[in-house]
């Protein structure tokens, strides 16, 4: 760390807020009506953009987080790979059901939900922002992404991608800052739902907020305390290997990482 600047922005205001807000409930009617190949194809669009530009954005992943490169590097794949699993998922679940039985016809039929907000956390800022718009926006809702402060050149470069990918406007909205930015993403009328990752400190004050509307869409990944167990190991050096990197990659910050060790 040099202590360089290596962005520079400005935060958005309540005002650019509820201007972003009511592009994406302007363009919700036509994005959502569109049909799903049409934007599945823009999604796989999008995975050939980051492609094109993802040793940029692992650099930018690195210099922002501050994790090794190679690991920066597998972030961009797994960003590249959740576009295909993600369409694979929608037509799994989703669409149009219909089956006849005793009493007459059961129809199943899944719409999107509308304008959902997406909270982007530090330590995976392309890959765990990246899982909840990828399908939010498959299913034919409009996003408002609110990376974290700390990974703010990340978030753009995502952005960007999807722009060269050919996203209408309104459908993805980039709302830079930090926690007065969120706080009036969270305060936003006509928000529909909350797709956040992040500390359970945060996620539980986004519960609680939102508690008794049962209408708001909440999907709440949160930091954990995980144990890992250890049996007796074919290759001791090989289990030692892997518990010191679930413990210590990414300095530890991570979701999956071991903070407890359970050994015979």
């Amino acid at each position: 760390a040099t202590g360089d600047t290596v962005w520079e922005g400005r935060a958005a205001t309540p005002d650019d807020v509820a201007e972003a807000m009511a592009a994406a409930r302007l363009a919700f009617p036509a994005w959502a009506k569109r049909p799903v190949e049409e934007r599945a194809a823009i999604a796989r669009a999008f995975a050939k953009a980051i492609e094109k530009h993802g040793d940029e954005l692992a650099r930018t992943i690195s210099r922002e987080m501050g994790k090794a490169l190679w690991d920066a590097r597998g972030e961009v794949q797994a960003m590249i790979g959740k576009v295909e699993i993600s369409i694979s998922a929608q037509a799994e679940r989703a669409g149009a059901k219909e089956e006849k039985n005793a009493f007459g016809v059961t129809v199943l039929a899944h719409h999107p939900h509308g304008v959902l907000a997406v909270f982007g956390p530090f330590n995976f800022p392309g890959h765990l922002p990246n899982g909840h718009i990828v399908p939010a926006l498959l299913a034919g809702n409009c996003v408002l992404f609110k990376p974290s402060e700390f990974t703010p050149g990340v978030a753009a470069l995502m952005v960007e991608a999807w722009e060269e990918a050919g996203l209408p406007n309104g459908v993805l909205a980039l709302l830079q800052g930090a926690r007065e930015t969120g706080a009036a993403l969270l305060d936003a009328p006509g928000l529909n739902g909350v797709l956040f990752t992040g500390s359970a400190q945060t996620g539980s004050l986004i519960h609680r907020k939102f508690a008794g509307r049962p209408e708001v869409l909440l999907a709440l990944e949160l930091g954990g305390n995980n144990p890992l167990i250890v049996w007796p190991p074919v290759d001791v050096n090989a289990a030692a290997n892997l518990i010191v990197h679930s413990a210590f990659a990414t300095s530890g910050q991570r979701c999956s990482c071991a903070r407890r060790l359970i050994v015979p």
